[in-house]
């Protein structure tokens, strides 16, 4: 089935939202947002219309994404009518579905579990959205409009949505923290980041065979403690040191 849906918010998962939605055959029907030239900006390219936080909100949609941040959820519920039939759904991980409680139509969660970025818009078909409800039609659209825009559907209640993204914050923030502290140490010494993209990638693709404690490599996983030392010695940064030992001091013990 095809939904008419309207976007609260015109940011980075909106504006991937948007597109994958228009991409299925669905209907953007108007965005909404604090930023009233982002939202005619997303708006005009599905031929939406727009507005911003005071603009009436047309009760026309079969869906409403709300794509805030999540301490704005409560002020952009305020922008549906009351009475409103539309299914009302947030897009955050961490975020309850709870927060939607005083809404008296159906609600739910669409979350897409992947980093996405508005100037870098991304096929959603392999990312995981994760979808959650609270009536038997909020159910039937919010499966199938998932449905038509990714592959991977999941259920998935509230507590572990929060659990994932916890655990996407180690595997994906935190990783690109470090990817980070590495370029700036080589870019101090005068050596190019760029000569350790091809183990990067390496990393990353062999989670496609394996569990990651089958990968983990290095000085700290073989107990050489004579290199890790050199190392230590070598980091001048007394935080880059402290984060190193903190590092290894955790794989050495992991046996």
């Amino acid at each position: 089935m095809k939904y008419k849906i309207t976007f609260i918010g015109s940011g980075n998962v909106a504006t991937n939202l948007a597109y994958a939605c228009d991409k299925a055959g669905h209907t953007i029907n108007q965005v909404i947002s604090r930023n009233e030239q982002s939202a005619k900006e997303l708006a005009s390219k599905f031929g939406a219309y727009y507005g911003t936080v005071g603009s009436e909100i047309y009760t026309d949609a079969d869906v409403i994404i709300m794509c805030v941040s999540d301490s704005a959820y409560v002020e952009a519920m305020s922008l549906v009518p009351e009475g409103s039939k539309v299914v009302l759904c947030h897009t955050s991980g961490p975020v309850s579905i709870d927060v939607l409680s005083s809404y008296t139509g159906e609600s739910g969660v669409l979350y897409p579990l992947q980093s996405l970025r508005k100037e870098e818009v991304k096929d959603l078909m392999q990312v995981p959205i994760m979808v959650e409800w609270n009536g038997s039609r909020s159910k039937d659209i919010l499966i199938d409009l998932a449905d038509s825009i990714s592959n991977i559907v999941r259920e998935v209640s509230s507590e572990d949505r929060g659990k994932y993204h916890l655990a996407a914050v180690f595997a994906n923030n935190f990783t690109n923290l470090m990817y980070v502290l590495s370029e700036q140490y080589l870019v101090e010494q005068g050596l190019d980041f760029k000569n350790l993209l091809p183990i990067i990638q390496e990393t990353a693709l062999r989670l496609k065979q394996g569990a990651p404690d089958q990968w983990q490599t290095g000085p700290a996983k073989r107990k050489d403690m004579e290199v890790i030392t050199k190392h230590m010695a070598m980091l001048d940064n007394p935080e880059l040191r402290a984060i190193y030992k903190q590092l290894s001091d955790f794989i050495l013990n992991q046996g």
